[in-house]
């Protein structure tokens, strides 16, 4: 072998062992789940001035590629995003997750049906179709339109988890996004219409309190194992702890991580 191509095997061998930070663009782009993305606009606009960061710039993707997209993405670059918590078989990949921030979950309806606020148990029995017009809620006097989610939907599974009779659920329309959800109901087809989202992507004069009722989605970063030890990922993990961060999630209306 000559001295030129020892060289360059000698160089790619160095190269592969060396961790993403040290070979990775200084430009990160954070990249992921669509819920995540204000709240990692926020934490980055702050967290770059950490002095891990004075290399390194980062760009957060305003489109969504998605909760798996953000678990791909952690592979190329230090951080993904997520749209929720991650599971076993998730973590098995080698990833680990740095939950931000809990979305609230919110309920709203079309402009016409003209109810104010729910109870939990009224909601219970609208989405049990023990109440099916907005009349009987002290609404317009029209059907209720149930709008809802996939099964596997991280805010649905949420609402199944802490409250049961969202589980026999039947939706007259299901959509993929929230802002599918938001689009229908301010749309004629749903203007009496009832459905769920992140409350962030809700309108004021959309949203329908329902007093006691809270939930909310755990959400915010991926990374993948073998950059543990980096220095900005342990600076990221001491960062969303601090009190600082947790003030401003107060400028988003979410809710620190349990």
């Amino acid at each position: 072998m000559t001295k030129p191509t020892l060289l360059a095997a000698l160089l790619l061998i160095i190269g592969l062992a060396l961790p993403v930070s040290a070979l990775a663009h200084h430009d990160q782009i954070v990249a992921g789940a669509g819920p995540s993305t204000k709240v990692a606009e926020l934490f980055f606009q702050h967290f770059s001035k950490d002095p891990a960061c004075k290399d390194y710039t980062f760009s957060v993707m305003p489109s969504s590629i998605k909760h798996k997209g953000g678990l791909l993405s952690s592979d190329k670059y230090l951080f993904g995003r997520t749209g929720r918590p991650m599971t076993a078989e998730e973590k098995a990949l080698g990833k680990s997750e740095l939950l931000l921030a809990r979305v609230p979950i919110a309920f709203a309806s079309g402009l016409e049906s003209e109810a104010n606020h729910l109870t939990l148990e009224q909601l219970k029995q609208v989405y049990t179709r023990k109440v099916t017009n907005w009349k009987e809620l002290g609404g317009n006097d029209a059907p209720i339109l149930l709008v809802g989610r996939e099964a596997g939907e991280a805010l649905f599974m949420i609402l199944k988890e802490k409250y049961s009779f969202f589980q026999q659920v039947k939706f007259d329309k299901v959509v993929k996004r929230d802002h599918e959800v938001v689009k229908f109901i301010n749309s004629p087809l749903g203007a009496n219409a009832i459905g769920f989202g992140a409350k962030p992507n809700f309108q004021l004069y959309n949203l329908l309190p329902v007093e006691g009722f809270s939930a909310g989605v755990a959400l915010g970063l991926v990374y993948d194992n073998k950059n543990a030890d980096d220095p900005i990922i342990k600076a990221a993990i001491e960062y969303a702890k601090s009190a600082e961060w947790k003030a401003l999630l107060k400028n988003l209306d979410m809710l620190p991580v349990d």
